[in-house]
Parts: structure tokens; sequence; C-alpha cells
């Protein structure tokens, strides 16, 4: 099993695109879990969001998200979709939690 890691260190504060660094694939993959972790978990009532982008579309039919007061989560609801050779894989936050944000956050993707 692969893995692509992205990590932000410090308090994820906003949504942003293409954050942690991009990656080109050196053969095809399929997906098959995301683990999403912090070190401080965010507060409020929304969740941290994330959605990764193979050349700009997205992976997921439901994004996941790391809910307010948990520092950890797998995700394994992802489309057998297969990730070809050469694409750019990149990691968009999509959404931050409502009162306090998360610190050092990590998104892995496990791939075979």
């Amino acid at each position: 099993m692969n893995r692509l890691r992205w990590y932000m260190d410090g308090n994820i504060s906003r949504a942003k695109s293409q954050v942690g660094g991009t990656y080109k694939l050196d053969k095809d993959y399929t997906p098959v879990r995301v683990n999403i972790s912090c070190r401080v978990a965010g507060t409020g009532v929304l969740p941290t969001g994330i959605d990764i982008l193979d050349d700009g579309v997205s992976i997921f039919t439901t994004k996941p998200a790391l809910l307010p007061y948990m520092t950890d989560k797998s995700w394994t609801t992802i489309p057998g979709k297969v990730m070809r050779r050469d694409s750019i894989i990149t990691l968009d936050i999509t959404r931050v939690s409502d009162l306090d944000t998360c610190r050092d956050l990590t998104v892995e993707l496990e791939v075979t």
C-alpha cells in the first residue's frame, strides 16, 4: 500500500486550495482510504472539510470531514475510480471549524 501525505503546520484558519504540495503519480493507483488527523481538535458545530482532487476533479462523491472535538478519522467511502499515471493530485481545505480551528493537520491518502 502506498500513501500520499499532506501536512499543514499551525492553525487551519480558512478554506484554501492546493495546500501542502502536489503529487504527480508514477503509475495508476486506486484510492482506498483517507486518514485525517490533527494535534488539536477544532471546536464548534462545523467540521473541518477536505477534498482531494485528481487533475482538478474531486475523487469523492461525499467529501471527508473531521468533526469538531475529534483529532482523527478514517474515511473509506471512496468510489473505486482509478487515478491515472501522470495525474496531478492536490488537496483543498473546503471548510474549517467555526469556533476554534484545528491545529497541525495531516491528511493521508492510501492507494493501491
